[in-house]
């Protein structure tokens, strides 16, 4: 058979009245309103199905209720998501958050890696913990039969790399989203590291693909299902050479898996996951101050350009993101137990580095020579290599978004539709100064408040714009069109880790075009001609060829 065709597997179906599932637009919405939302906070949530499959067959039993109903289906596990994607508009809600167990551990031959077998809903947290307490049961190995679990505990202590910044997402959340985060500087976002999915279509059958077995021939995959087969034509847009979660995957031979990942579950239900592992190595925690941002601009080109320094990731935070974390170290002296930052900081790089004794001093001094380079020194830079104090420079790095979402919350109470705006935008690396340059120009001559921080070893600052009324929230869009525009213009992406959702179709066309949104459309009828799943993802509401 050839390399691009691929056969779906028939699941058996199951008498529907075995499905535990809640039914009624008002029943769910007065119990059950959590299912109805997401982090991104957008409302007008609604569905009339909530269901709660235990297994494969449930899912391809509902399939069929909802195609019957000539339904939708929004795909629903922890809801960490920030663009909606999450959040139902109609139709059946499917949570997985029962398929939330440790399926096994293999050991690629071939490859030397390590994987681990999980179902969709198990948080990257559970996957790390079981992996670095070595959690599997005796007879978890893949395949049966293999020591691989004895071996695993004698030998290795491995981790899941990829880490957005919040842990308490589901697997499959994360693969619909190809969510990435800080360290994806060094590992590459969640696509880097999942070897198998096994994925549900809209005709209840399923599709179990390894990365490699499935490669496209002239841009087109076939997939055999029970209705006949699907005809799948890859897009031929050019993507960006940056960090990017924006729109589906293209390029000459596609692999089928990358289809899949960060499709936003517009495709099918990722119902089984494998996913690589990778040797732990220790690493010391650093944060280092500027006088000037453009120093720490500097700091950055410099560190990431480094051969020898290896950096885990590269954080950066503005003058103003500084203010929010001096004024909680006023009211807090405590505040996750750092010391008092100066007030002639203006612009701070956090970033990790592998740690060992042997190469402290050498790696010291590299770094001080390197900060002496652009106005700055070891005196003062914050370093911690303990697991405690991993745990509290984490903290700090996190701090800057929880603020500014409780400062959001406050003004709610005054303008209840005001929110927040974060750009999730990047850049090639020759154009990182002047689109720092243009953020703050703008933000500054329109008076708007603002803070910038984020994964700057990627050209990736999230800027948070933050509206004190509604005539600011409506700048605000405007602005953000301007930073979408500016950021294509310098060979980048419009959302470079959270993905399109319901919220961000505009900037999606302003990156590819109107033909580039239409060559997504057809792959998305091409494959769920019915449009079964997460309808208004990515597209809006309007699916059609």
């Amino acid at each position: 058979m050839p390399q691009n065709v691929i056969t779906a597997e028939k699941l058996e179906l199951i008498p529907f009245e075995e499905i535990r599932f809640v039914n009624g637009e008002m029943i769910i919405s007065e119990s059950y309103p959590s299912y109805l939302i997401d982090e991104s906070k957008i409302s007008g949530g609604h569905a009339e199905y909530l269901f709660f499959p235990n297994n494969e067959n449930e899912i391809a039993t509902i399939i069929q209720k909802v195609r019957e109903e000539e339904s939708m289906i929004t795909v629903s596990a922890a809801r960490t998501g920030i663009v909606g994607s999450a959040v139902p508009y109609g139709g059946a809600v499917l949570s997985l958050e029962r398929m939330d167990k440790v399926i096994g551990l293999g050991y690629d031959e071939e490859m030397k890696r390590w994987f681990i077998r999980v179902q969709p809903s198990i948080s990257l947290n559970e996957i790390n913990d079981i992996v670095k307490l070595r959690k599997f049961e005796d007879d978890q190995s893949i395949p049966p039969g293999k020591n691989y679990v004895e071996k695993f505990r004698e030998e290795s202590t491995q981790y899941y790399p990829v880490d957005p910044t919040e842990m308490t997402a589901s697997m499959g959340g994360t693969i619909a989203a190809n969510a990435s985060g800080a360290r994806s500087f060094k590992y590459g976002p969640t696509r880097s590291w999942i070897r198998r999915i096994r994925v549900i279509l809209g005709s209840g059958d399923v599709l179990d693909i390894k990365r490699g077995d499935y490669k496209a021939v002239n841009n087109t995959f076939i997939i055999k299902t029970r209705y006949g087969n699907l005809e799948v034509k890859i897009p031929d847009y050019e993507m960006p050479q940056t960090k990017n979660a924006a729109g589906l995957f293209a390029g000459e031979s596609v692999d089928l898996i990358d289809i899949f990942i960060g499709s936003e579950g517009i495709f099918g239900v990722i119902t089984e996951v494998d996913a690589w592992l990778k040797e732990y190595t220790s690493q010391i925690s650093n944060v280092t101050f500027f006088e000037e941002e453009s120093d720490a601009i500097d700091f950055v080109i410099k560190l990431r350009d480094n051969e020898e320094a290896k950096p885990e990731f590269i954080e950066f935070f503005d003058n103003n993101a500084l203010d929010l974390l001096r004024e909680k170290q006023k009211d807090d002296p405590k505040f996750v137990n750092m010391p008092i930052i100066s007030k002639n900081t203006k612009a701070a790089i956090s970033f990790d580095l592998p740690y060992s004794e042997e190469e402290f001093e050498k790696n010291f001094k590299m770094i001080g020579e390197m900060l002496e380079e652009c106005n700055s020194s070891l005196e003062g830079t914050w370093s911690g290599y303990e697991e405690r104090e991993l745990f509290r420079f984490k903290q700090f790095r996190h701090a800057v978004p929880e603020i500014v979402n409780n400062t959001i919350a406050e003004r709610k109470k005054n303008y209840p539709s005001i929110h927040k705006l974060g750009t999730d935008m990047s850049v090639e690396d020759a154009h990182i100064k002047e689109m720092m340059n243009f953020y703050h120009q703008t933000l500054v001559e329109e008076g708007l408040e603002y803070v910038m921080w984020g994964h700057i070893g990627d050209n990736h600052v999230h800027v948070n714009i933050l509206p004190r009324n509604m005539e600011e929230l409506q700048k605000g869009k405007e602005i953000y069109k301007k930073f979408a525009e500016k950021a294509v213009s310098f060979g980048g992406s419009v959302s470079a880790e959270h993905g399109i959702g319901k919220i961000k179709h505009e900037y999606l066309k302003i990156m590819y075009g109107e033909e580039g949104i239409q060559q997504m459309r057809v792959v998305k009828m091409s494959i769920d001609p019915d449009c079964v799943f997460n309808c208004g993802n990515i597209f809006g509401k309007e699916v059609k060829k």
